[in-house]
């Protein structure tokens, strides 16, 4: 009778208990891959437009930048650009600029080749410092300004513009215009 009794309690049940075979899938990892940048170049730009009346008086300067792109399709970029002292005779002399500005680039890579496409959007932080002598003041700034003294202006500014840039391995060549909108 306990031979019975344990057949029933033990045997008997581990006819139906049925074993899972425990299957594991690789574990898929992503390559935790960002793209770093540090470019450097030359700008050329219109200083402060409404100032600038005379023709070919654009400011050349070297331009400094920080690019991180941790997305296939975004990458940001914190960008210096000074500019060489310049003359806007007779009524600014010795003026100096700066920009710096924040963007975000929206990429379109093409297909058969190592370049890219991306649209700007982005904020800056804009000085113009120069010495305003008041003469041929077709602007009516003498009113705001001193006559024969050193001005400094800041503004915040919206950029737009558009980038291409063409890979070379490691480098990359780049050309980016932008405008820059904002009230002084």
């Amino acid at each position: 009778m306990l031979k019975h009794l344990l057949i029933f309690c033990f045997v008997l049940p581990s006819l139906f208990i049925k074993a899972q075979i425990k299957t594991s899938k690789p574990v898929k990892t992503h390559s935790k891959q960002s793209n770093f940048a540090i470019g450097i170049g030359a700008t050329k730009s219109v200083l402060y437009l409404n100032r600038n009346v005379k023709e070919n008086n654009d400011a050349t300067g070297m331009h400094f930048s920080l690019i991180y792109g941790g997305n296939k399709n975004l990458r940001i970029s914190t960008e210096y650009s000074y500019f060489f002292p310049i003359n806007i005779e007779p009524t600014w002399l010795n003026i100096r600029a700066r920009c710096i500005e924040s963007n975000l680039h929206i990429i379109a890579r093409f297909t058969k080749t190592k370049a890219y496409f991306y649209p700007i959007i982005g904020i800056s932080y804009n000085e113009f410092n120069g010495y305003f002598t008041g003469r041929n003041d077709f602007l009516n700034l003498s009113d705001k300004y001193q006559k024969n003294a050193q001005v400094k202006t800041v503004w915040y500014g919206l950029n737009i513009g558009t980038g291409y840039e063409y890979y070379i391995k490691n480098f990359s060549l780049f050309l980016d215009y932008k405008m820059r909108i904002g009230l002084a």
